[in-house]
C-alpha cells in the first residue's frame, strides 16, 4: 500500500513538472496582429509585439519574450 502511495505521488509531481515546462503553443495558435495598427485603441495603445505578448498570456498563461513576440510579428506581416 505504501509503495502505491508513493508511486502516486511520484507520477503527480511528474505531471505538474511536464505541464509547468511545456513550451508556448505553436505560431498558427497565436493572435493575428497583422491587421492591426500599433499603438492604437484595438491594441491598447501597445506595440504589436506587447499587444502579442499580452495575448499570450491571457490565452495560455506564458509570456513570450520580447524577441520572440517581435519574431512572430515579423511573420504575420510578412505573410499579409
Amino acid at each position: 500500500m505504501r509503495k502505491l502511495a508513493w508511486s502516486l505521488l511520484i507520477l503527480a509531481a511528474a505531471a505538474i513538472v511536464l505541464a509547468w515546462s511545456a513550451p508556448p503553443a505553436a505560431a498558427a495558435e497565436y493572435t493575428n496582429v497583422a491587421g492591426l495598427e500599433p499603438w492604437s485603441a484595438p491594441t491598447n495603445f501597445m506595440s504589436l509585439a506587447g499587444y502579442l505578448r499580452w495575448m499570450t498570456f491571457q490565452d495560455q498563461g506564458v509570456w513570450l519574450s520580447m524577441a520572440e513576440a517581435k519574431r512572430i510579428v515579423t511573420e504575420q506581416l510578412a505573410a499579409r
